[in-house]
């Protein structure tokens, strides 16, 4: 018997026309945009379209997300824009000047963008832990890395709701990142083409459907898995290439520098088109391993998987915008799920290899990608983080060194607690177990036990910071 799905919108072209107003950049074709459109006007008529929708109830999470995130973009610019002072017709009496108008905080803006942001992720994760129906339910990290969700949203949605809010700078950042990853998670998959079916009265119903088969139109609107098997399969073909050109002697020859360039174009086609295609491209790379040796065990050498990959890469940097960063933030990202998955991260033999990489990365995009991996340091101490930052400070100049050592040996302070916690964990026991009551009595529920400031958050530090706590925006 069929199952039936109720959808809060009448026709699937609503939704479409939705979608054209929350991803402007995506689905229009900029030469047929006129001056007299404003996406902020249409984002904000879709943002309260889909509440709407809401109150039918039955609305996908990632629709109402989608709603919460860019509302509380909107929310900002709003903000941000000068505000009209009223003018009075007559003077007030006794030259009393009207109170200027009132701005929003910085907390406030915080306070938005981590609301939305925090529901984006719990939603996602609560999903992901109902489908699996498992009797020991899975932690968030293991939900994120099943959908694909990047571990730095688990991480900063922790941090949103345990600890301190996190800065603006960063929860705008965070926020512009979660709307690309609905975009190519859910958006994207809806098909339609690049505007709706109504058209906009410029093209016909055949010149759509033409847009619709080519899959492209300024932006991918097509499934990104197609993209990923398709990247993986060049990349699998470029590894063997490379490795029969040494084992044959001719890596250096001018027919293979021609079959690099072959899969280094085709590559770069697959990359063109949007962010969510070189993420895509780069997640292949990294979270299917290809750049590391098979069964690489730990403290061999990279040498030779440096020297298999690096044209390729180099090739893909100098042709696709943004693809080192990329390929250094998806590492990053990788290194710290590794910290935060195991106590005994320091002994991963793929981390480690990744580790290596990155610092492969670092040296070629220079001080821009010293700053990038500095700042995800600071923010996500972790052993690999961490030794990352010894190394890019120990070969900087001194200003560079003057301006980041303080910050970062203080962020260092947070990772370091949690070793010292452990390793006096037996001896506080002891002393409980020594000084506490006996015979059955009971002493003074008020006092707190170090056991117990330490599962509410409070820990002690290794040494007193010598440096004020800053925070990266």
């Amino acid at each position: 018997m069929p199952r039936y799905t109720i959808t809060p919108w009448r026709h699937q072209r609503d939704l479409l026309e939705v979608r054209a107003q929350l991803y402007p950049h995506h689905t229009s074709n900029p030469s047929s945009v006129s001056p007299q459109q404003i996406p902020q006007d249409m984002r904000r008529h879709a943002v309260d379209r889909i509440l709407a929708w809401k109150l039918r109830g039955n609305l996908p999470h990632a629709v109402e997300s989608t709603a919460l995130l860019v509302d509380a973009i909107l929310h900002h610019q709003q903000q941000q824009q000068p505000q009209p002072q009223p003018q009075p017709q007559t003077s007030p009496p006794n030259n009393i000047t009207p109170p200027a108008a009132p701005t929003t905080s910085t907390f406030a803006l915080r306070a938005v963008y981590s609301a939305a942001f925090t529901r984006f992720v719990t939603g996602f994760c609560d999903i992901g832990r109902s489908r699996s129906n498992a009797l020991t339910p899975a932690s968030m990290l293991k939900i994120a890395r099943q959908i694909e969700m990047p571990a730095s949203f688990v991480g900063l949605r922790h941090e949103a709701t345990h600890e301190e809010l996190p800065a603006l700078g960063r929860l705008v950042g965070a926020c512009a990142e979660a709307l690309e990853w609905l975009w190519g998670s859910y958006w994207s998959r809806l098909g339609g083409g690049t505007t709706g079916e109504e058209g906009t009265g410029a093209r016909g119903e055949g010149e759509g459907r033409q847009g619709i088969d080519a899959g492209v139109q300024g932006e991918t609107v097509g499934d990104l898995s197609a993209v990923k098997e398709e990247a993986g399969r060049l990349l699998r073909s470029y590894r063997g290439l490379r490795r029969e050109a040494f084992k044959r002697k001719r890596q250096n020859s001018r027919e293979h520098r021609v079959e690099v360039e072959t899969v280094g174009k085709a590559c770069g086609e697959l990359c063109r088109g949007s962010e969510a295609r070189v993420h895509a491209v780069v997640g292949v790379l990294v979270d299917e391993k290809l750049l590391l040796p098979s069964n690489r065990e730990l403290g061999s050498a990279m040498g030779p998987a440096i020297t298999l990959w690096s044209g390729l890469l180099d090739l893909l940097a100098t042709t696709v915008p943004d693809f080192r960063p990329t390929l250094i933030r998806h590492s990053l990202s990788v290194l710290s799920a590794a910290d935060a998955a195991s106590a005994n991260a320091g002994q991963d033999a793929d981390a480690e290899g990744l580790y290596l990489w990155t610092r492969q990365f670092l040296d070629s995009e220079g001080e821009h990608g010293d700053v990038l991996a500095l700042r995800w340091c600071c923010l996500y101490p972790g052993y690999w983080t961490r030794k990352l930052g010894e190394d890019i400070l120990a070969r900087s100049d001194d200003e560079f060194f003057h301006v980041w050592k303080g910050l970062f040996e203080s962020s260092s302070l947070r990772d370091a607690d949690l070793v010292v916690s452990e390793a006096v964990q037996s001896e506080n026991q002891q002393e409980i177990e020594m000084n506490g009551p006996q015979d059955g009595e009971r002493g003074d529920s008020s006092v707190s036990s170090p056991n117990e400031l330490a599962s509410g958050g409070w820990r002690q530090t290794v040494v007193p910071p010598s440096v004020p706590i800053g925070v990266v925006a």
